[in-house]
């Protein structure tokens, strides 16, 4: 009996955090190019979060660069406002979607997560 109710417990806690995470994945919304070029002229916030070389080599008109290690403390010195349309992108989609997630973590009610910067052209 004891085997069963750790089991079930268990089972919850892996349901709970499989859904939580599931529940970022909701809250943040992928778009394309087309799609940036509307929020952009809605008044979106354009973040490159890829390194600083990289984004001296290249990077997408109107965009500002905030690291995605370091998003979380340095997002308020861009915006306050927790409804602020934000955009990120980085070179292939994976540091974009860390950098959504936190910002939603902290929230964000408006993230979008461009993806790669090849989705756009420079």
């Amino acid at each position: 009996m004891k085997r069963v109710i750790l089991l079930l417990f268990v089972l919850c806690l892996v349901c709970g955090c499989t859904k939580e995470k599931d529940n970022y994945k909701e809250k943040i919304k992928e778009i394309d190019c087309k799609e940036e070029e509307q929020l952009l002229v809605d008044g979106a916030i354009l973040i490159d979060v890829r390194s600083s070389g990289e984004f001296e080599e290249s990077h997408l008109d109107g965009a500002i660069n905030i690291e995605y290690g370091i998003i979380e403390e340095e997002i308020m010195s861009v915006t306050t406002d927790k409804k602020a349309k934000i955009i990120v992108y980085c070179q292939s989609g994976k540091r974009s979607s860390i950098a959504a997630e936190a910002l939603v973590n902290m929230g964000y009610s408006n993230v979008y997560d461009l993806g790669s910067i090849d989705n756009c052209s420079v």
